[in-house]
């Protein structure tokens, strides 16, 4: 998982298929309904936030090209920068970028994992000369070479503007057979230099005439709190309601311990083990609540590519503990496809399996879906 973790364009139509149809036999539960709201709410409160000055920070590029304006964030290889003659942030290759120069203070984050905060700079000069970039602290003054940088965020003043999020929304209909579908995709993330949040609620929903419908509901949220260096604990909240493997509601709690495997400026990839507390409920008759406790082990992994988009992979395997025999595993990958002013499409493969479910439901909950969103 990715604690870091472990997002000119018309709306286009987007697409959600279900592989399979189960019959639901109960209502959508209000919380998480709630959860989307308020998850919506957030990201739109960040869209109309007040208008403010902006910063004259200078990036220089390789090719001799100046850009003045306001550096918001060096993340996925690409630095963000805002100005008063474009809508929307420019996204600059950081391979490309030849002296940068702000007055802000930035939380910078080392492929080795260490975290510094401080004014940065980029000296002029070839690339290849060693020790190019200076964090100045409050206390002292680093030196480092400029391919050890992984990411940079400003310390912004308000919790509004130091939220990162996204929202994807998608929708289809076909009149031949009366089938429509729709998915609801929201994600936030708050940072600070000891921490971090990562929150996202996803509804899918597919129904067709004459038809029994699906419906799946999903909110997660993990804290990180980092250690030293690339090594972090993290808690695990997590509920889940599957119409097609009749499961009512299952209530993840847990956490444990992990580490980055790999940290640049354009990948990531880390893994989690811990212990989780499982509660679940079901929809079908003669199947009781039950409890239980699984280990987890997981993979998060995350790549970008320069003025295309980037792929996100998580992987996580619950054997059970309790529930000797019977195991788990969850899987989201999505290819976000960059667009201008902060509008992306997305491409989503989700699959939720169980080795034991109860006699009268699927093993799987697999489904696709793409759709179009916007990020900050």
């Amino acid at each position: 998982m990715n604690p870091a973790v472990f997002l000119d364009a018309g709306v286009l139509p987007g697409f959600s298929t279900i592989m399979g149809v189960k019959k639901m036999t109960t209502p959508i539960f209000p919380f998480l309904r709630a959860s989307s709201f308020v998850l919506v709410v957030l990201l739109l409160a960040c869209l109309g936030s007040s208008a403010r000055s902006i910063r004259k920070d200078v990036v220089v590029m390789n090719n001799g090209d100046h850009f003045t304006g306001q550096v918001k964030r060096l993340q996925n290889g690409l630095l963000f920068l805002e100005t008063e003659y474009v809508s929307g942030n420019i996204a600059l290759d950081w391979n490309q970028v030849q002296s940068v120069q702000s007055t802000a203070v930035y939380r910078i984050v080392l492929n080795n994992g260490k975290i510094l905060e401080g004014k940065i700079q980029r000296a002029s000069g070839e690339k290849t000369v060693n020790d190019d970039f200076v964090i100045h602290e409050a206390t002292e003054e680093v030196q480092l070479p400029s391919a050890d940088i992984t990411s940079i965020d400003t310390k912004k003043p308000t919790f509004w503007r130091q939220l990162q999020g996204s929202i994807d929304f998608g929708y289809s209909y076909a009149s031949g057979n009366g089938q429509s579908s729709l998915n609801l995709d929201t994600d936030a993330t708050y940072k600070t230099k000891a921490w971090e949040v990562v929150t996202s609620v996803s509804s899918t929903f597919s129904g067709q005439t004459g038809a029994a419908s699906t419906n799946v509901q999903e909110w997660d949220t993990t804290f990180a709190k980092f250690l030293n260096r690339n090594s972090f604990v993290a808690s695990l909240t997590d509920f889940l309601h599957s119409s097609r493997q009749d499961l009512n509601l299952r209530t993840t709690l847990g956490g444990g311990y992990g580490r980055y495997l790999k940290r640049t400026t354009n990948s990531s990839l880390a893994w989690l083990g811990g212990i989780v507390y499982i509660n679940e409920s079901f929809d079908s008759a003669g199947q009781p609540s039950d409890q239980s406790m699984e280990a987890v082990a997981g993979l998060q992994y995350n790549y970008v590519r320069f003025n295309f988009g980037e792929f996100n992979s998580q992987l996580r395997v619950f054997p059970g503990l309790t529930d000797t025999g019977r195991v788990r595993l969850t899987t989201n990958n999505a290819l976000t496809i960059k667009l201008r002013n902060n509008f992306q499409l997305q491409f989503t493969f989700w699959d939720n399996f169980d080795s034991r479910p109860p006699t009268t439901a699927r093993k799987n909950e697999l489904g696709i879906s793409s759709g179009i969103g916007w990020s900050f």
